[in-house]
């Protein structure tokens, strides 16, 4: 077993709300503003994937708070905690299965049109 931390670690989306919950973690959404604005978890920061690499100093390099990373079904995630990770960032989670994952745990969302 390595002494390296992992450059980014996953977790299930109850215990990402309990993150969000608890230890005042930050939430960025890696969706298109579609999928965003069809529904999102409350406080979330939209954030494309495919604005990644222009707009990733929005996100704290040295944050001392979690830094939750979400999108779909937890693939873009992956794909841009492995980005930031290996540019240097730290304290980075995927939200595991995405927004897909949290919605069937019943866990609360934004949703268009619902109040």
């Amino acid at each position: 077993m390595s002494d390296n931390p992992q450059p980014y670690r996953s977790l299930p989306p109850k215990a990402a709300a309990e993150l969000l919950r608890t230890q005042d973690a930050l939430l960025f959404d890696v969706r298109t503003p579609p999928e965003f604005e069809s529904h999102h978890i409350q406080g979330a920061v939209l954030l494309p994937i495919q604005e990644l690499q222009t707009r990733h100093p929005e996100i704290p390099r040295d944050s001392k708070r979690p830094i939750l990373i979400v999108c779909e079904h937890g693939i873009r995630s992956v794909h841009a905690c492995r980005a930031l990770s290996e540019a240097g960032w730290t304290n980075l989670i995927n939200v595991s299965g995405g927004m897909a994952a949290w919605m069937e745990e019943g866990l609360p969302f934004n949703a268009k049109g619902v109040a």
